[in-house]
Formats: structure tokens, sequence, C-alpha cells
């Protein structure tokens, strides 16, 4: 009885996370940009960035929440995991002069704090470098 004392207020705890995750759209981040951004700069045509972030989001097993080449926004999204709630990386995409600026974000699917959601954007943009530095240009 104590066991299911201690664990019934845990068990509600991680199933309110479980159903914010999932109920949680990305729509919010196509009108406001959330507030730690990780640029990138590169001197390659937009067609090829859009294809390179495409093509890294099917190899490596992001989904696809929402796509729209003319605005320049992609975001791509990982599910609820045992060691994370689940993130957003909304990508902006945009001409400066000859050069592309890449900003990348996350936001977090629920409430997570620590290190765990900038370790995450830091291997998605370490990931997205490689497949840039790897893309062919047209």
């Amino acid at each position: 009885m104590e066991l299911f004392i201690i664990f019934y207020p845990i068990l509600i705890f991680l199933f309110i996370i479980l159903a914010v995750s999932t109920m949680r759209s990305s729509n919010q981040l196509l009108t406001k940009k959330p507030k730690n951004l990780f640029p990138i700069i590169s001197s390659k045509k937009h067609q090829v960035i859009i294809k390179t972030i495409i093509k890294f989001a099917a190899d490596k097993k992001y989904e696809i929440d929402h796509f729209d080449s003319k605005a320049g926004i992609i975001i791509l999204s990982k599910p609820l995991s045992f060691f994370s709630n689940g993130f957003f990386f909304p990508i902006y995409i945009t001409q400066k002069n000859d050069k592309i600026l890449i900003e990348i974000g996350i936001v977090s699917k629920a409430v997570q704090i620590g290190l765990i959601p900038k370790q995450n954007l830091e291997k998605f943009t370490n990931g997205i470098k490689a497949y840039l530095f790897c893309a062919e240009s047209e």
C-alpha cells in the first residue's frame, strides 16, 4: 500500500506530461520565433539548403510538422521518448545579401529543464551543418 501511495503521484505526473506532449502543436512557431536561435550562414542556394534539411530529416527520422519553402519555414520534431519529452525544431531560412541565414531553434513539447534541450539543439545543429557541408551545389 505504501508503494502505491509513493508511485501514484509519479504516475499521474508522467501521464500529464504525456498528454501535454501529444497535444502540443507547432503552429505557434509559424508566427513567433523562439528566443534562443542558433544561426548558420551558408553560401549555398536556397533550394539546396531546403533539400539538404529534408534529406537530414528523412535520414535521421525526424517528423516534418510544417514545410513552407516560399516562407522559408520548416518545423521538424522528435516524439516523446523515455529520456525526453519531445522537441520541435523550427528552422527559419532567410536571404541576407548573397548569403542565406539559417536560424535553428528548439522548443520542448512539454516542460523540460536542464541541459537536455541545449544538448539536443547542439546535436541537431551539428547534423544540419554536416549535411550542408556535404551538399552538392546546383
